[in-house]
This record gives C-alpha cells, structure tokens and sequence, in this order.
C-alpha cells in the first residue's frame, strides 16, 4: 500500500529525524515509536555517545572547580550511571532470550532519556504554579523530583516491555534490577572514603561535606 500524496515520507530508521520521532511516539506511550531507531551496535554506540561526552565535561569542570577526592568520587558514580544500565540490560536480555532486539533497544531507551529534561522543565513550570507561595524550597525540591522520578520509571519500563519484547512482570524485573544497581552503587559509594551520598545531591540537600 502506497502512501498519499499528501503524507511525508517516513524518517528512516536511526536518522535524527527518525530518532526524534521515536521519542517524541514513545514519550507519549505509543509503541510504534521503537521501529525509529537504529538495530545496529553502532546505533547504540551514537546515542552513548552524548552521555559520555556531557560525562567527560562534566568531570573536568568538576575537578576544575574543586580538585578533591570527593570530586573525584562524584566523577567516577557518574560513569556508572552511565554504564549500569547498559552492562545489566544486555545481561538480562542474553537471559531471557532477547539479545538480538537489545541493539534497538538500547538505543531507544538511551534517546528517550534526554526526554526527562523536557519534563523537567515542564515540572518546573507546573510546580512553581501550582504550590503555595509560603512552600518551603525543600518540599518544592521534593515535589519536583518526584515529578521527574516518576516519569523516568515509566519511561524506563515502557521502553524495555516494548523494545525487548517483555510481559509488564519481566519488564518490571529489568527497572527494578537497574534501581537495585543504582542504589547499591550509592550505598557502596556512600560508606567507602570519601563517603560520597549521590542522594543528597538528588534530594538537592545540603551536603555532610561543607565546603570541602
């Protein structure tokens, strides 16, 4: 069946049209969004890409503002946020069978990630709008991070249930694998020296560590 005269051509595949196309369908819960991106390890490599770069300057303005250890620590937990979820999606998609659709999927759910700024933004807007005027700054913190919290979890779970194929159970066992890694990782990075707390950052509350 041809198209219309009147309809655009699709975007191919992995194209950056087609990638924000894919996000734009599967921000919006809409599965046919996943056929927009690339099926190749190179596709996944050019959506990590810009997570690594905005990783590598965010180290070096780190280490520029404030050459410590805990610096230094706070680089490092980066990188594996950076990492874990694609290291434990490719294990547990060799597990259950979906090897050969976790190119695409990963690919996907790395795109769709940059979708939480736009709803951050969006939080922001619907936050300072809708919250009392005498509301502390912490609980208006709290309210937004929930917002965008919320949101990334659905994200996370719709993307692996469609990209890998998955039931809503399995789907459900990949998001909460990568929220046990997560926070093992904080708990770890929490009690080692220099006993760095990621979630007082998250929280945006003041850290143990002063000014050091």
């Amino acid at each position: 069946m041809t198209q219309g005269r009147g309809a655009p051509p699709r975007p191919m595949p992995g194209s950056p049209a087609g990638i924000f196309r894919g996000m734009m369908l599967l921000g919006r819960g809409r599965r046919e969004g996943m056929s927009c991106f690339g099926a190749t390890p190179d596709a996944v490599l050019t959506a990590l890409a810009p997570r690594v770069a905005l990783w590598l300057v965010g180290g070096v303005l780190t280490v520029a503002q404030a050459p410590t250890v805990l610096s230094a620590a706070k680089i490092l937990f980066s990188l594996c946020l950076v990492l874990t979820p694609v290291v434990l999606t490719h294990l547990l998609a060799r597990l259950w069978g979906r090897e050969a659709l976790w190119p695409r999927y990963m690919a996907a759910a790395l795109w769709c990630d940059w979708l939480v700024l736009f709803v951050m933004l969006a939080a922001v807007a619907v936050v300072a709008t809708v919250t009392p005027a005498g509301m502390s700054l912490l609980h208006s913190a709290l309210i937004l991070n929930g917002i965008i919290f919320a949101y990334n979890l659905w994200l996370t779970w719709f993307v692996a249930r469609v990209g890998l194929a998955l039931g809503a159970g399995r789907a459900l066992l990949l998001l909460l694998a990568i929220a046990a890694a997560i926070m093992a990782l904080s708990g770890i990075s929490a009690v080692l020296p220099p006993h760095y707390s990621p979630w007082q950052d998250f929280l945006a509350l003041p850290s143990a560590h002063g000014d050091r």
